[in-house]
């Protein structure tokens, strides 16, 4: 694994110094066009102090190890024996996953516990209650239609069928029959008359 990384810095350093603004004739093969003049005093006091920086990690680096290298995995880090806080910060990663598991991931599993309480008792009620609303609409329908209007349309349609019945019997097109309606209505009136005129 040591040899993968020196190569990775390595490669880190010196493909560095063909992007420098001395000489960008990389960023202008990618781009196709000339860069503009940048090369000013601020470039270069940057260049300097990300320099200096890189030095004295270069050298910290091998203060601490390149000088006596370990030999054995079980040997304890040189960092670890001079500064054992600084190293608890660096083997713990600065403690971002945990930082990342209190806030972010706690964040999303609250969200999604509130997410799922309303999907069931919320989203999914409303979704209960408009079908039991439905139905108990469709119920009442069903009530009104089979024991109000068919009820009452049928009753009518056998009064209906009755009159027709009665009537058709009293006109069957036969004279005796007539003849026999008007001498009863004949009786009646003069019997009416003759009780009108006994009472005045």
């Amino acid at each position: 694994m040591t040899a993968p990384l020196m190569i990775l810095a390595a490669c880190a350093i010196l493909l560095g110094f063909i992007g420098t603004p001395a000489w960008p004739w990389f960023q202008s093969f990618l781009t196709g066009e000339h860069e503009a003049a940048g090369f000013t005093g601020d470039v270069v006091k940057l260049m300097i102090v990300s320099s200096i920086i890189v030095f004295l990690g270069l050298g910290l680096g091998w203060w601490f190890y390149g000088r006596k290298p370990m030999t054995k995995a079980s040997q304890a880090d040189p960092l670890e024996t001079l500064r054992p806080d600084f190293y608890k910060v660096l083997e713990n990663k600065y403690w971002i996953d945990e930082i990342y598991e209190h806030s972010i991931i706690a964040f999303n599993a609250w969200w999604a516990k509130v997410c799922n309480f309303l999907d069931v008792w919320v989203w999914s009620g409303a979704v209960q209650l408009v079908s039991y609303l439905i139905v108990g609409l469709s119920w009442v329908n069903h009530v009104c239609d089979e024991y109000v209007v068919n009820l009452g349309f049928d009753e009518g349609c056998r009064r209906v069928s009755l009159g027709g019945k009665i009537m058709s019997r009293l006109q069957d097109g036969r004279i005796q029959n007539y003849l026999r309606v008007i001498g009863i209505a004949l009786v009646v009136l003069v019997l009416w008359l003759i009780w009108g005129a006994g009472t005045s």
